[in-house]
């Protein structure tokens, strides 16, 4: 008995909040809002006179005020209202296609008379496809890049109303990306007299510029089109090496080890053999060499078409290597695991090449720095 009480208390505040939300809207003016929350409630209790009243004056509404709107808007007779008019006229189908879904009973009880708009819809359609299709020819002609967006914005909207084959829109649209694009070039150039490997040259192209490709900027990274609007020019200018430098250092490690046995006399004076420990010292030299190469370059963003250099960024970077080497004095015994290791592990000398792929690891990075940083450089 509770739980078919409780039962029917939420049923009621659902549908108390269906009223109270309908009545809300329409109230706001919010008429296609309080249609859609009526018809929930319709369609579930199709006699429910409250919602009969807003269903029946917001759609009477809504439909007088839309209708108003497009008379307003041929009236002016400006040439490019008519993209709004078949926005309003899709407004109104979706309107009239919602309530024609409902019984019966509840359209004759609310007056409905289906009204359709498709002969007007496709005539609005036509003249907003002739509108922007026009303009985007007018704009296309100018040759210049902001006209060009603005042109391909006109033709995808020739595509919304009429398709891709409203006459040559396709076309007109592909040329209007391509007009309006900026196509960059980015290129790697060593003139540092250094021969690089090939892993280092890899660091310093694999940089990923297409990764800030966006809407009208395009990245290469081989030439791949005749002409270019922007080229950013990494060059490696120069190598440069540092002379090693050695810090020697020098520590003892003792350890108190077992080594045999010795006589001695107990507690009650007898001779024993008990056995012996002794502290054995070495001494460890420990000589570290540290190696230095540096990659000095310069990022620089050059404007094609006016035959100018827009910015600059010079870049560095040093790679660190170290090796150690060992010599001992003493009894090897008192070293612990961890000096052992060390010792006994083989030394790696780094090469000239293992310290120019490092450093060219490091100004890959940056140079991918700079090229975020400076991106709005280039539009």
């Amino acid at each position: 008995m509770k739980l078919r009480n409780f039962t029917t208390l939420l049923l009621l505040s659902i549908f108390l909040m269906g009223c109270a939300s309908a009545s809300r809207s329409f109230r706001n003016g919010r008429y296609d809002e309080a249609i859609s929350r009526s018809i929930s409630v319709l369609n579930r209790t199709p006699s429910n006179e409250k919602h009969l009243d807003i269903l029946r004056d917001a759609y009477r509404i809504a439909n007088a005020n839309d209708k108003e709107q497009i008379l307003a808007l041929r009236q002016t007779g400006a040439p490019d209202i008519w993209g709004r008019i078949v926005t309003i006229y899709e407004r109104m189908i979706t309107r009239n296609n919602k309530i024609d879904a409902l019984s019966s009973s509840v359209k004759n009880e609310i007056g409905f008379v289906y009204e359709s708009h498709s002969e007007e819809l496709a005539v609005a359609k036509l003249r907003a496809t002739e509108f922007h299709y026009a303009a985007g020819i007018q704009l296309l002609n100018t040759g210049t890049k902001r006209e060009a967006r603005q042109a391909f914005a006109h033709f995808e909207r020739v595509v919304q109303y009429s398709g891709l084959h409203f006459r040559d829109v396709e076309n007109l649209k592909a040329h209007a990306e391509e007009l309006g694009t900026t196509f960059v070039l980015f290129q790697f150039i060593n003139r540092s007299g250094t021969f690089l490997p090939h892993e280092a040259v890899w660091n310093l192209t694999n940089v990923r510029p297409q990764s800030m490709n966006r809407r009208w900027v395009i990245y290469d990274v081989e030439p791949r089109r005749a002409h270019y609007q922007f080229e950013v020019v990494f060059t490696l200018d120069r190598r440069f090496w540092q002379p090693p430098t050695s810090n020697t250092r020098r520590f003892t490690e003792t350890r108190t080890i077992t080594d045999g046995t010795e006589r001695r006399r107990d507690t009650s004076g007898n001779i024993v053999e008990v056995p012996r420990t002794v502290t054995i010292r070495c001494v460890v030299t420990e000589t570290t060499t540290t190696r230095r190469a540096r990659l000095d370059g310069t990022l620089t963003y050059f404007d094609v078409e006016n035959q100018r250099v827009i910015r600059t960024v010079f870049l560095n970077h040093t790679a660190v290597a170290q090796f150690s080497r060992f010599s001992t004095s003493g009894d090897l015994r008192a070293l612990s695991d961890r000096t052992r290791n060390r010792i006994m592990a083989p030394v790696i000398v780094p090469s000239d090449d293992m310290l120019l792929i490092e450093a060219s690891r490091g100004l890959g990075e940056q140079i991918r720095s700079a090229l975020v940083d400076n991106a709005r450089l280039i539009r």
